[in-house]
């Protein structure tokens, strides 16, 4: 059995930074893609350290092995990259089914419940010395992360959920300053069905034209104090290390409200950053709070001189800090992984 395991995606570039720096030494790894569920031709040298869920094999109790991969025994180090399966890619073949379009759906549907409690239960019994993210946890819900922040002495926007227009109004007079808006959950990420043009959902800031447009009533919607910033940060955090990076965007018209909207003719000025070392511990107090030892924290560097936390997100991208910044991050996943390991062959 391989010593160290990689829970991630395909489509995942990071994870093959970090897998190729595994191949480099010649420490043995096993990368387990959750987002296809294609047959793995293990005879071809690309996928020889790569498996999925296509040969399960469990007894209860017992073993649980997948291709031969006994998930019973304990691993060197586990690494979550991504640890949800894309389980739309999980489904069964329709073609000659001859099953109503309503019937697919809810058979599609059942057998995605019963892949997630297969997962949970092979998942809650993999053990490892040393492991980075968490199987469980994927994501931190941003207004409870936000609450434990304040409560832990961080500096954070104003923030109420509202759904009234009324109530937008009042804020605004309450900080007497601009209002964002922005996400609950996750921002919407999705292509159209010709693959031609992709949409993307930002924080924007509640202009008069856009309040003029908005209706009286709508569905719950997180707004904060827009604040005037001198720069964003962007922090990755792996263990006990953090990589923090500065993000001018606020010189761009374009960036500055989120510098997520890209200008690739003009792109932001990005230097690396050490937090203040008051702030870093607040940090590590509230990573412990919620169970992460790895994860992207954003943060912004008000001009009121203040350091303002954001959101995490514990699988965010970590390639804009790296290199950039000049971290290599993927090389210190790979050693915080092994461990200063010997090569194995």
């Amino acid at each position: 059995m391989a010593k160290h395991l990689i829970v991630t995606q395909d489509s995942d570039g990071s994870s093959d930074e970090v897998c190729s720096w595994f191949y480099r030494y010649g420490v043995s790894f096993k990368r387990l893609n959750l987002d296809s569920y294609k047959i793995i031709d293990r005879n071809n040298d690309l996928y020889s350290d790569y498996f999925n869920f296509d040969n399960i094999d469990i007894s209860i109790p017992g073993e649980k092995k997948v291709n031969d991969e006994n998930f019973t025994e304990k691993f060197t180090s586990i690494w979550y990259r991504r640890p949800s399966a894309n389980l739309d890619n999980m489904v069964i073949d329709e073609t000659e089914s001859g099953l109503s379009e309503f019937l697919l759906h809810k058979i599609r549907s059942n057998q995605k419940s019963e892949l997630k409690e297969l997962y949970s239960y092979i998942f809650n019994s993999i053990q490892g010395s040393v492991i980075l993210g968490n199987r469980l946890e994927t994501r931190a819900n941003k207004l409870e992360i936000l609450s434990i922040a304040s409560k832990l002495g961080i500096c954070i926007p104003r923030t109420k959920v509202i759904s009234t227009k009324r109530q937008i109004l009042e804020f605004q007079k309450e900080v007497n300053n601009s209002l964002i808006t922005k996400s609950i959950f996750e921002p919407i990420a999705a292509m159209d069905d010709d693959l031609k043009q992709r949409h993307m959902s930002y924080t924007n800031e509640l202009t008069d034209s856009i309040l003029d447009k908005i209706p009286n009533y709508f569905s719950p919607s997180l707004v904060q104090e827009k604040i005037e910033k001198d720069f964003e940060i962007r922090t990755f955090i792996m263990g006990e290390k953090y990589y923090s990076m500065a993000i001018f965007s606020q010189n761009n018209e374009k960036t500055a409200v989120d510098f997520r909207r890209y200008d690739l003719e003009k792109p932001s000025r990005n230097i690396p950053f050490a937090l203040p070392e008051e702030l870093t511990v607040k940090i590590k107090k509230l990573l412990k709070i919620i169970g992460f030892n790895t994860g992207s924290i954003d943060i912004i560097k008000g001009k009121d001189g203040k350091y303002y936390f954001l959101e995490i997100n514990s699988v965010g991208q970590f390639g804009m800090v790296s290199r950039p910044c000049n971290y290599n991050i993927e090389y210190h996943i790979y050693k915080y992984l092994t461990r200063d390991e010997e090569k194995t062959s």
